[in-house]
């Protein structure tokens, strides 16, 4: 999948990537390619290796960057709002998204 300027959730809003200076401090990890990539487990209750989560992952020209839910091991995305346990993986969704968007990194689009 290729690197997108915005990027919409299904069930969800459209965002796209405007900062970069705080990647680090919010525990996006480079890759050997220089993608920055960050996970957060959306079931606090397994580990990150075992829950579905927030991915998501910054071009290393930082002109671009993808976001999903995925599956535990990242092998599927998972529409979140239509989950058994859509309550708290969304609630747990919006508060890393949030957080993103203060800081900066993300922008909330109005359609």
């Amino acid at each position: 999948m290729a690197f997108d300027k915005t990027v919409t959730i299904p069930g969800d809003k459209t965002y796209k990537h405007i900062k970069t200076y705080t990647l680090g401090d919010l525990g996006f990890i480079t890759n050997k390619a220089g993608v920055h990539i960050l996970h957060r487990a959306l079931e606090p209750e397994k580990a990150l290796d075992n829950a579905i989560q927030l991915k998501v992952s910054i071009n290393q020209e930082l002109t671009g960057f993808k976001m999903s839910t995925v599956s535990a091991g990242d092998v599927v995305r998972v529409d979140i709002f239509k989950n058994n346990n859509a309550a708290e993986l969304v609630k747990l969704y919006y508060f890393f998204v949030n957080e993103l968007m203060e800081r900066g990194v993300l922008e909330e689009i109005n359609e």
